[in-house]
């Protein structure tokens, strides 16, 4: 019994050691500004955790440490969230939080299942049990008077114990920013497991804004451009992620890479910016931004059909140094693929001709009408809306800006009962032979006797041209625009103000 009470007085003294230095535990890491960005929406994913992180179940408030560089599988079945880390599984109706955990010197790593006991040696009562896929924080050694060595560790529910060296290993932790790894792509902070009603699971990525940023700011802006113009995609993208009710790592919202894409120059241009935020009426705003303006930024009135006079930081203003590839461009059509983008068969319908309605300030087209052979149509919109009636390769697939005029060159002239008619196509249409024999057109080309000879032509050529300027919706801020401002010894916040008349940019 001697021994045994200077056993629990040693155990005793190490308690109080611990309790004294309980400051410098293991503790959750919170941010001052938490933004979530939407990694993905699927049934089954992947995620590399290279870092000590927390395992909270949403359901019932369990909590786990999971050991660093450990692989986890999450799917979704019989409405739960489930996730398979090997050696233990998990399930929750309502998700999991993985949070991460700072301030770890030193970490329990177990070989096999392993009994956490109230006492350093094993005829004392078990804790609780430790998975292979499971860590704690390691306290302090001891060895027992058998000559037995035994780690004090502390589980990420709080409860403390002692472990068996002979399935437990320490190790340092060395990670300085952990990160989370989904597919090739490594991300800061922690993650939100969360059910959908589509069957899947969103990943949601959680972390400081700042840190969002060094993500956002080199997949928005080329790295190697000027400074002060990066620092101004700080400022804007800042503000914009602020007022944003949900963030996905798409152009849906701003283009998100995570750590793995962070760059020392963009990082910087976001910590010489940290706090500063666009403001109207001292009240943060959503900034917009988008390649290039053409020479003129937009009126959000005139390509969103926004109530104007509620946006008036929102406005045209000029764009005197951009220098951009997609200032200028043309694009051309034929009358099929115009057809179809407003929903009529070629096969059966006829092009006669196309025209557009420039009603913005600058010439921006809020409709376009065509006459054809089933009628005329007219559709209206916002800029998506208008620059979605013109398919196109690249650039998204449609027009690049809602600034644009249109040509049309109708190519054939067609003998009617009542006298000619100019259209743009003969498809399908039926002809008269020499012979007096009418004939479906249906070939790719065709050939014309003319009195100089015959002409051969593109039954359906491309005819109707789109001329216009810029690249995106123009509203705010023109990132090509920008750098040439910097690039004109502009600084930051007064290339922020150019594009956002009538507002404060500040902390």
């Amino acid at each position: 019994m001697a021994a045994r009470r200077v056993i629990l007085g040693v155990l005793l003294t190490l308690s109080l050691l611990w309790t004294q230095d309980a400051a410098n535990a293991a503790s959750i890491k919170t941010y001052s500004n938490p933004v979530a960005v939407q990694l993905t929406d699927t049934s089954t994913s992947t995620l590399k955790l290279q870092g000590f992180y927390e395992l909270t179940n949403k359901a019932n408030n369990q909590k786990t440490f999971l050991l660093p560089n450990l692989t986890i599988t999450i799917t979704r079945a019989q409405g739960n969230v489930n996730i398979d880390a090997g050696s233990i599984s998990f399930s929750s109706s309502s998700g999991f939080e993985l949070k991460e955990v700072t301030n770890v010197k030193q970490y329990a790593r177990f070989t096999s299942t392993t009994e956490l006991k109230s006492g350093a040696t094993a005829d004392y009562t078990t804790k609780k049990t430790f998975a292979k896929a499971e860590t704690a924080e390691y306290i302090q050694t001891f060895v027992n008077n058998k000559g037995e060595t035994w780690y004090n560790v502390l589980a990420a529910d709080g409860t403390k114990g002692w472990v068996s060296a002979n399935s437990t290993l320490i190790d340092n932790y060395s990670i300085s920013i952990p990160t989370l790894v989904y597919g090739s792509t490594s991300y800061r902070g922690g993650v939100s497991l969360l059910p959908k009603t589509s069957g899947k699971v969103a990943v949601m990525n959680n972390l400081d804004l700042e840190d969002y940023l060094k993500g956002v700011i080199p997949n928005e802006m080329p790295a190697s451009w000027h400074k002060e113009a990066l620092k101004a995609q700080a400022i804007v993208a800042r503000s914009y992620a602020a007022n944003s009710m949900s963030l996905k790592n798409t152009t849906a919202s701003q283009v998100y890479k995570g750590y793995s894409s962070e760059d020392s120059r963009t990082n910087q241009a976001v910590d010489e910016t940290s706090g500063i935020l666009v403001k109207h009426n001292g009240k943060p705003i959503q900034t917009f931004f988008y390649s290039t303006s053409g020479g003129r930024t937009a009126n959000v009135g005139d390509v969103w059909n926004s109530n104007q006079a509620s946006f008036p930081y929102l406005i045209s203003v000029d764009d005197p140094y951009e220098s951009s590839p997609h200032s200028n461009w043309e694009n051309s059509f034929t009358s099929s693929m115009i057809l179809k983008s407003f929903g009529f068969d070629p096969s059966s319908t006829i092009l006669f001709d196309i025209s557009i309605n420039p009603t913005g300030a600058n010439g921006e087209v809020s409709s376009v009408t065509i006459d054809t052979s089933a009628g005329q149509k007219t559709i209206t919109g916002n800029e998506q809306t208008i620059r979605k009636l013109f398919p196109i390769e690249g650039s998204y697939g449609f027009l690049r800006s809602n600034w644009f005029t249109i040509k049309v060159n109708k190519d054939f002239a067609i003998q009617t009962t009542t006298g000619q008619q100019s259209q743009l196509e003969v498809t399908g249409q039926q002809v008269m032979t020499g012979s007096n024999t009418p004939v479906s057109i249906s070939s790719e080309k065709v050939s014309i006797q003319t009195s100089s000879g015959i002409v051969t032509k593109y039954s359906d050529p491309v005819s109707i041209t789109a001329t216009g300027k810029g690249w995106g919706h123009r509203i705010g801020m023109s990132q090509y625009g920008a750098k040439g401002f910097a690039e004109h010894n502009w600084k930051a916040i007064d290339i922020v103000k150019h594009y956002f008349p009538n507002t404060e940019v500040s902390k």
